[in-house]
């Protein structure tokens, strides 16, 4: 039941990260620009970068659950959940605290909600962690027993 939890909660990691980049930044980045960066408070350059930056910050903890979720699901693969784990935390750290960053000293509207974005995505790139300590700590003969 509790390896169960475990790859549910990667599985939730994976597809929130993975489709917000699809689905938010992505398709804004695609999209016309101007009323993005308005809406943000910035310019249609920054906002070009800025977006860019999350999709990438997007695609690395997406990527990192991903090879979480086959450690789980493969037992054979531990260095591969070990290293899921640890992408997958550090990306939502990165995250998070790039959200923080662009809070504080890049955007001129919105602050407040996307320091809560940076707040809550960092907290969840601690869950992570928590969450894949046996990954993290089993070596490959123990997890095959």
């Amino acid at each position: 039941m509790k390896q169960r939890s475990r790859i549910i909660f990667f599985y939730f990691i994976a597809i929130l990260m993975l489709s917000e980049m699809i689905t938010s930044n992505l398709y804004s980045l695609v999209g016309p620009l101007e009323d993005t960066a308005e809406f943000m408070g910035i310019t249609v350059a920054a906002e070009r970068i800025r977006l860019v930056i999350l999709i990438v910050l997007d695609a690395i903890p997406g990527v990192g659950a991903v090879l979480a979720i086959r450690a789980y699901r493969h037992s054979v693969t531990v260095g591969t959940g070990r290293i899921g784990v640890l992408t997958s935390t550090l990306g939502m750290l990165a995250y998070g605290g790039y959200q923080l960053w662009s809070a504080m000293f890049l955007l001129g509207n919105r602050q407040s909600f996307v320091t809560l974005v940076g707040v809550v995505y960092a907290t969840l790139g601690l869950v992570t962690w928590l969450v894949g300590s046996d990954l993290r700590q089993v070596t490959k003969n123990s997890f095959r027993d």
